[in-house]
């Protein structure tokens, strides 16, 4: 059975995050309802969402911001994984992306991650040995 994909809502950003938690993604300090809030006012089409039966099994950010697309934040759930969802999400996003202009995705993928190489390797996507990424987490 594919995912139903949709767009989130501000409202339902408590349950992504619940989602993110149950993923047992890796959190970081963004991680809150306020700035998903301001993620879904700035670009409403990033934050997409599967669901099967109404129950919410997965989401990445696809992100847009004139320029380039970015993925963020794929996650499902562990007792849904590798069923198909990951790749719906994905495809929906480059799909969402490329219908806002983007013509390059980058992504972040987190090493830690299990299994998140293989999944981008297999969803054709190559690491870019050129680039290295920098974080500086600014106070509040």
């Amino acid at each position: 059975m594919s995912p139903a994909i949709r767009l989130a809502n501000a409202g339902g950003a408590g349950a992504v995050l619940d989602l993110w938690r149950l993923a047992a993604t890796v959190t970081t300090r963004t991680d809150d309802e306020a700035s998903l809030r301001s993620l879904i006012a700035r670009d409403p089409e990033a934050l997409l969402l599967a669901e099967e039966e109404g129950a919410l099994v997965g989401s990445v950010i696809a992100a847009f911001d004139g320029w380039r697309g970015t993925f963020f934040r794929l996650a499902v759930l562990p007792e849904r994984r590798r069923s198909g969802i990951g790749q719906a999400l994905v495809a929906a996003g480059e799909r969402s992306l490329r219908e806002r202009g983007a013509t390059r995705i980058t992504l972040y993928a987190i090493k830690a991650e299990t299994g998140a190489e293989a999944f981008w390797l297999a969803t054709d996507y190559a690491p870019d040995d050129r680039t290295a990424r920098y974080v500086k987490n600014l106070e509040p």
